[in-house]
């Protein structure tokens, strides 16, 4: 019977595929938020081994910071969540702003989509890369904004504006890869 759904529906298959790993990416990575944030089910060992949104956290801000100071604007990292500018305004990532969601979507898509394995390493590695770069794009931006007009409003829809230019570059990856997919097939 799954061959038979192989054969004859392969998209609905994909479909399937791509939404219970992006699903399982997706909730396993507030799983691990769950874990290693203090309270109730707590985690040490994985808070100290196995806390990669921390990583991600820490690397997009830590970048944010320095690439910050090298254009001139005094940016100083207070801790894994916190960057300030000279003028004592803040910018807090919180863990909706990490990016774990389209992270998550893209990582699903590359591996469920049929291509070579070296394919899908180039494409999942170069796209994951780029979306952490925007992310660190934005703290940047939002660092010089705070830096120039001393206020944390001037960029109230930041995270929309992430939002947008993150799925914009996704399809855009998307298509390309897929293109790349289907020149494979005919040549």
């Amino acid at each position: 019977m799954f061959a038979e759904i192989k054969n004859k529906y392969p998209e609905v298959l994909f479909i399937t595929k791509f939404l219970l790993l992006f699903l399982f990416l997706y909730f396993g990575t507030e799983f691990c938020i769950g874990i290693t944030s203090p309270g109730n089910h707590y985690s040490k060992f994985c808070d100290d081994y196995l806390n990669y949104i921390n990583w991600l956290r820490v690397s997009i801000l830590s970048t944010s910071e320095g690439l910050s100071n090298l254009l001139g604007y005094k940016a100083v990292k207070l801790n894994n969540i916190t960057i300030e500018g000279f003028n004592g305004f803040r910018v807090n990532m919180v863990y909706s702003c990490i990016g774990y969601g389209i992270l998550s979507f893209w990582t699903a898509f590359v591996i469920t989509y049929p291509s070579t394995i070296k394919q899908k390493m180039v494409w999942l590695f170069s796209g994951l890369l780029s979306l952490w770069f925007v992310n660190v794009l934005r703290v940047l931006l939002l660092l010089i904004l705070i830096n120039k007009t001393k206020n944390v409003e001037t960029f109230p829809q930041h995270h929309l504006a992430y939002n947008i230019a993150t799925y914009i570059i996704v399809f855009v990856m998307i298509y390309f890869f897929t293109r790349n997919k289907k020149q494979d097939v005919t040549n």
